[in-house]
């Protein structure tokens, strides 16, 4: 399926009217899901902009990504990145497409798998690793990701480590859609929850965040950095 494609100071973004669509006609791959957090990062870190580029689908995640595509003239449906792996979760069930899960600590992923097992009976799970290995038990993670062949592998290690990871052994299973999925391991798991919908529909989900881990304001400080380079840039 045609997507287009937009520039948010300098990261790509394709625009959709249906980003699961997308999925379906895709071969294989790297989905990113980008947020302003990411944006600015990547500006900063070359091997992220480039990975971010070279990706197959780039959804908009974040309120800042989709207020800048407005500013511009760019009419974006925001694809929150928790809410497209969910869809590709039901849709695995529905088509028995292997499914393979990498990240978060080893209680965390039991619980999340446990989740998708009650909510999915029939979901072919054919792995489940925790994000706290060593050089040799990745190498076995990877190994069992190429002997399983899955359809889609969600990646929960955070960014940039996510994106950097898939980039480097997607080659282990070129057919496989890879996905980041940032802390949607710990939202499945019932360790943390999403902003109401009504703080999603003004865009204030990064308040609900910062609400729920203080620690986070350091991060929240690239939001007027983003605002100011925008200003800039116009």
């Amino acid at each position: 399926m045609n997507k287009s494609v937009i520039s948010v100071l300098g990261i790509p973004v394709h625009l959709a009217e249906n980003y699961l669509e997308q999925v379906k006609h895709m071969a294989g791959g790297h989905i990113v899901t980008l947020n302003t957090e990411m944006v600015m990062l990547a500006r900063k870190n070359q091997d992220l902009a480039s990975i971010i580029t070279k990706a197959d689908l780039v959804v908009p995640d974040g309120a800042g990504v989709v207020l800048y595509g407005g500013y511009r003239g760019h009419k974006i449906h925001r694809c929150p990145g928790i809410e497209l792996a969910a869809e590709m979760l039901n849709l695995a069930q529905q088509e028995s497409l292997p499914v393979f899960f990498v990240g978060a600590s080893p209680e965390v992923l039991t619980r999340m798998v446990d989740h998708w097992q009650k909510q999915l009976p029939n979901l072919p799970i054919v792995g489940a690793e925790n994000g706290y290995f060593d050089e040799i038990t990745e190498q076995q993670i990877l190994t069992k990701i190429s002997a399983s062949k899955p359809r889609f592998i969600f990646v929960a290690l955070g960014v940039p480590k996510q994106e950097l990871w898939i980039a480097q052994h997607r080659s282990v299973c070129p057919d496989a859609i890879w996905m980041g999925v940032g802390g949607s391991f710990d939202v499945w798991a019932g360790v943390k929850q999403r902003a109401p919908q009504w703080m999603g529909k003004i865009h204030l989900e990064w308040l609900f965040r910062l609400m729920q881990e203080p620690w986070r304001w350091r991060r929240m400080l690239v939001l007027p950095q983003f605002v100011w380079q925008v200003l800039w840039e116009s």
